[in-house]
């Protein structure tokens, strides 16, 4: 007998086209039925009026804890992978999670930014204290600020060799890539960049980019970032990822939209992913927030809000304060004006150009100035991160679908799911059994109202998502009539295949 059914509901299967009113079983962790009759099963649950699709997968979420991925689970998240940072060391980070538990799946790609602090600064990597805790002696974006810094420099020939060997030990202990923050160490070098496409290609696993430069004014413009990603792409046959078209593009959106057609076509292997808000969010001290810089932005300082306070702010001596004193604070940079039919047209093309995936870029929440691992539910009070992190699945079914009309339905949720599996099966073997309401496929799968899933977070507030009735990861329920279920933690990791 089937564990449980759900009957009544519209089944939308991206990869097979099936969109039609069907009952789903699952048995154990897999979904065993998907037909047109009732079936005798444990339980029985209707939701004859709700959409049931393959949970949403997000390639780009450093909302890497628990709390983080609850609120992420309560916008249809199934999956979420944290893939332009990465991790190093591996089996340390994945062994980590899997303690602790993790109520939907996560994977990590293998992380350059580490890689790099070892070798050019001899920072130790993360490791395991006597207590059992992980312990890091300082972050990347700390450690860019610190006297005498070599992380934004090229590599020597030799150093970039070492780099290189860590990368590939990463792959071999299951990284689903390689993440590459090279726009916060943008002076690095590209022979470096070239050569881990190079070893990206003979391993046979993609390269998760946040392009080298973000800037609208020449020389060294968002369009020459990412034309160095599709250069190493033809010049390595690499699978190249661009993270955050919707962002780093500034206002090139057009250009970059072509270039990356026009790659594609000529048989390159070109992905990428966008999310829907006119606002980034990263560290302050990233390089292209340096004050004299923020004119090749098209913003300045009022229009970056720095999370720990709360505080938009108000001149280049702040900024400079602020990046002097606190490297790692998350802030918000309106790069896009959200009253501006322009800017909004140039968002609505990047999440639009063919075969882009839905993703986050979840940011960690913050509480009290600093990063909130705590598991306690609900988050406190003062918590506060990126709107996008808990809100950015439900945007795009509620906004860009239901009230704009930008996507059909079954397009949304097929670059929500189906896409950015499709991204990593030939890295991760398991996301062959992902992103499908199919027999024998993975029972991760969200079923939602689409005319009422809404998303409610704002830049002030971490209101979860609405409309989202039932969330299952693994066939067990992390979300049930729309209640999050604290205690369920059913996520796995979602490993590459080694080399």
């Amino acid at each position: 007998m089937t564990d449980m059914a759900f009957v009544g509901a519209r089944v939308i299967d991206p990869e097979s086209g099936l969109d039609a009113r069907r009952t789903v079983g699952v048995t154990g962790d897999k979904i065993s039925y998907v037909g047109k009759s009732e079936i005798p099963a444990l339980v029985t649950v209707d939701v004859s009026g709700y959409v049931l699709c393959p949970g949403f997968i997000d390639l780009h979420s450093h909302a890497q804890s628990v709390n983080g991925l609850r609120l992420q689970a309560l916008d249809g998240v199934t999956t979420a992978l944290e893939l332009e940072s990465g991790a190093l060391p591996l089996p340390l980070t994945y062994a980590s999670a899997v303690e602790e538990g993790r109520p939907i799946n996560f994977g990590y790609s293998v992380s350059w930014a580490e890689a790099r602090m070892l070798v050019m600064d001899g920072i130790p990597l993360p490791e395991r204290s006597a207590s059992g805790e992980i312990v890091r002696s300082i972050g990347f974006d700390e450690a860019l600020s610190q006297p005498g810094s070599r992380l934004n420099s090229p590599a020597s020939r030799s150093e970039v060799d070492q780099i290189l060997v860590l990368l590939e030990q990463g792959i071999a202990d299951g990284a689903l890539g390689i993440g590459v923050l090279l726009g916060y160490a943008p002076d690095s070098g590209r022979g470096e960049y070239f050569r881990m496409a190079q070893l990206a290609s003979r391993l046979g696993v993609g390269v998760f980019t946040h392009q080298r430069e973000f800037s609208n004014v020449e020389p060294r413009t968002s369009l020459d970032g990412a034309l160095e990603i599709l250069g190493a792409a033809a010049g390595s046959g690499a699978g190249m990822h661009i993270c955050h078209l919707n962002s780093t593009s500034a206002r090139q959106i057009d250009e970059i939209a072509e270039a990356i057609e026009v790659a594609r076509g000529l048989g390159n292997r070109i992905t990428t992913e966008a999310y829907p808000y006119s606002s980034g969010s990263c560290s302050v001290n990233a390089a292209f927030l340096a004050p004299d810089r923020l004119h090749r932005l098209g913003v300045d300082t009022q229009d970056i809000t720095y999370l720990p306070t709360g505080e938009r702010i108000v001149d280049a001596s702040r900024l400079r304060y602020l990046r002097d004193t606190n490297p790692e604070g998350i802030v918000v940079v309106d790069y896009l004006r959200e009253d501006d039919p322009r800017d909004q047209a140039m968002l609505t093309r990047a999440l639009t150009l063919p075969d882009t995936a839905i993703a986050s870029d979840a940011m960690p929440l913050i509480s009290d100035g600093v990063i909130d691992e705590s598991t306690a539910w609900p988050p406190g009070p003062g918590a506060i991160t990126h709107p996008r992190s808990l809100g950015c699945f439900a945007r795009v079914m509620g906004r860009l679908v239901r009230e704009r009309g930008v996507f059909s339905l079954p397009e949304a949720i097929r670059r929500s799911t189906h896409l950015p599996a499709q991204i990593l099966e030939e890295t991760a073997p398991a996301m062959k059994f992902k992103g499908r309401v199919q027999v024998g496929a993975d029972a991760d799968l969200t079923i939602f109202d689409p005319a009422s899933v809404s998303d409610r977070a704002t830049y002030e507030s971490i209101e979860p998502s609405t409309g989202f009735a039932h969330v299952l990861v693994n066939g067990e329920f992390v979300v049930r009539d729309a209640e999050l279920i604290v205690e369920a933690r059913p996520g796995r990791p979602v490993k590459g295949r080694g080399c």
